[in-house]
């Protein structure tokens, strides 16, 4: 598994190659640290993974089910009182790795279903709000799977919009850290434009022209004050005057 975007990696230093890295510290106190630096979100999966490979001892360590258990609860707390009942028979990093895959499977779909409905790199508002409608039905998804799987510089900047937009307006994730996990995971700079067409309004008796606006943004601008109507509008689809909302990539080369 990969390091979870946004997290921290651990202060320990791996030993370099062809040198193993022996455990000076009590099984006790290696255990304790570990954990603590677990809760602390400063060791994360792949670091617990690499440091588990340096030696049998520190395997030994890194596979403990206290390691795997505050690593689960601080991802998917609302889980973890049915994942205890599961991890009495298979221990708690097989019922991280299987939730872990679970969260994989439920937002592929929901990447393939936008990536599916695409058209000439446009997505019709319609979609876009399904999307974010699918990924509300994901039992237990929290800004980590966000991060992980939809701030991904593999996806285009719509799907990373769509994860952005869930985070603020459905997980309640402050627009400071959204934007802090955004520049972690290197995909803060990428721009996409929302293009809208507005009915034309009535003015002495004769329909003006319908209206076409267009807006060209960044993920860092909607994370911030100025993305806040942008966001809205989004939210809102094609009603009332808008009959037609589309997002668009705006800097491919990103």
């Amino acid at each position: 598994m990969g390091r979870p975007p946004g997290g921290h990696r651990s202060h320990r230093s791996l030993p370099p190659p062809g040198r193993s890295l022996s455990l000076p510290l009590s099984d006790e106190v290696l255990m304790g640290s570990l954990v603590d630096s677990a809760g602390l979100n400063l060791a994360q999966e792949a670091d617990v993974c690499a440091l588990g490979g340096c030696s049998r001892s520190w395997r030994t360590a890194c596979d403990t089910d206290c390691i795997w258990e505050r690593l689960f609860r601080c991802r998917w707390p609302a889980a973890a009182a049915e994942a205890a009942v599961a991890s009495r028979v298979q221990g708690w990093k097989a019922v991280y790795i299987n939730q872990h895959r679970r969260m994989a499977i439920a937002i592929s779909n929901v990447v393939e279903f936008v990536e599916r409905c695409l058209n000439s790199g446009s997505l019709e508002s319609e979609y876009y709000l399904k999307a974010i409608a699918d990924l509300a039905l994901i039992a237990d998804i929290g800004f980590l799977d966000v991060q992980f799987f939809l701030f991904s510089r593999n996806h285009g900047a719509i799907i990373n919009l769509i994860g952005l937009h869930y985070s603020i307006a459905s997980l309640h994730v402050p627009p400071t850290e959204v934007s802090k996990a955004l520049q972690a995971r290197q995909v803060a700079g990428r721009k996409v434009c929302v293009n809208l067409l507005k009915l034309g309004r009535w003015f002495y008796g004769f329909r003006l022209p319908d209206e076409h606006e267009s807006r060209k943004i960044s993920l860092s601008e909607l994370a911030m004050s100025e993305g806040a109507e942008t966001l809205a509008i989004l939210n809102r689809g094609a009603v009332h005057e808008v009959f037609r909302l589309r997002i668009s990539l705006a800097d491919i080369d990103k």
